[in-house]
């Protein structure tokens, strides 16, 4: 039976046969605003309202975005793809404000705020205030991935990183605090270090900020290079020269080089070995780690003895 079946009585016959909804929403982003969303529709007379929220809602449908539903100036809903409509008063027959028959029904976006929590906090009456609602909402939205995370370093005992690396960062202070098999965050001297897998490439985040500091491939050449970058940063701090007496070995292992942007020609390179920089400062820790394996790059930094 479709929801324009289920009706409240018949209509007499002083009520319109037919109401007209006119529906609009908001944009969800800049490019959005490029065309009208406001839609026109005749719907019988009597049709609930849950049913004309659910038949006019958004065409943006995306798992986990909220939208509050506005009818004529009151606020009757929250409608999201998880959950369908969410009344926030008791279901009735639409009744138009003014003679003409013409029912106005406005989405408010309100972000990906969790449906089921947007909708307790309005039955609860907190106010449309969609910034308020949404640092409120925060401190939930940032615990829910970390719970999912914890949740996949128990699950699994794979990692990202391999007992020998993570046995060298430790000698130089690092302290692991989550370790799957998508994802190494750790702390050493008091900043926080992020690797994590992304698609094909391995993506290394800090020093403090807050955009990738390298991106490359295969993992095992993330793993050789955060070892390189931790160890230089450690030489540095101490006083000493960063580069430690080595030869380069870069034809030994042809890499794809991006750096700030901009493409540094490897001759012979087949595109396997991809190392994207930030800053020509990590150049000198890739030329070190290329062509040398695990073992010995922990040895050329003295990594192999107890932690420190």
């Amino acid at each position: 039976m479709g929801i324009w079946s289920r009706l409240v009585g018949a209509a007499s016959s002083d009520v319109p046969a037919d109401l007209v909804v006119v529906a609009d929403r908001e944009s969800v982003s800049m490019g959005d605003d490029a065309r009208s969303h406001r839609r026109e529709m005749r719907v019988p007379a009597g049709s609930l309202v849950g049913d004309v929220v659910e038949h006019s809602s958004p065409d943006v449908r995306a798992q986990g975005w909220s939208w509050v539903a506005i009818v004529d100036g009151t606020v009757v809903a929250v409608w999201s793809v998880d959950h369908g409509v969410a009344l926030l008063v008791p279901d009735r027959p639409l009744a138009a404000s003014g003679p003409a028959g013409v029912v106005q029904v406005r989405f408010r976006y309100l972000g990906q705020l969790d449906p089921a929590w947007l909708h307790a906090r309005l039955a609860q009456g907190a106010p449309l205030d969609r910034e308020a609602l949404s640092a409120e909402h925060a401190p939930l939205a940032q615990a829910a991935p970390e719970r999912e995370r914890r949740e996949r370093e128990a699950a699994t005992t794979a990692r990202l990183l391999g007992p020998t690396c993570v046995r060298a960062m430790e000698h130089l202070g690092a302290v692991v605090d989550l370790h799957s098999d998508v994802i190494c965050r750790f702390e050493i001297n008091g900043v926080a270090w992020q690797v994590e897998c992304r698609d094909s490439m391995t993506v290394v985040f800090g020093r403090g900020r807050r955009s990738p500091l390298a991106s490359l491939r295969p993992v095992g050449l993330a793993e050789r290079w955060v070892l390189a970058a931790l160890a230089l940063d450690r030489r540095a701090a101490d006083g000493l020269d960063p580069l430690p007496d080595a030869p380069v070995r870069a034809g030994a292992e042809p890499v794809q080089l991006m750096v700030a942007g901009r493409t540094r020609a490897v001759e012979g390179s087949s595109g396997a070995v991809v190392a994207q920089l930030r800053d020509a400062r990590d150049v000198g820790p890739l030329d070190l780690v290329l062509g040398r394996d695990l073992d010995e790059v922990v040895a050329l930094f003295g990594l192999a003895g107890p932690s420190a």
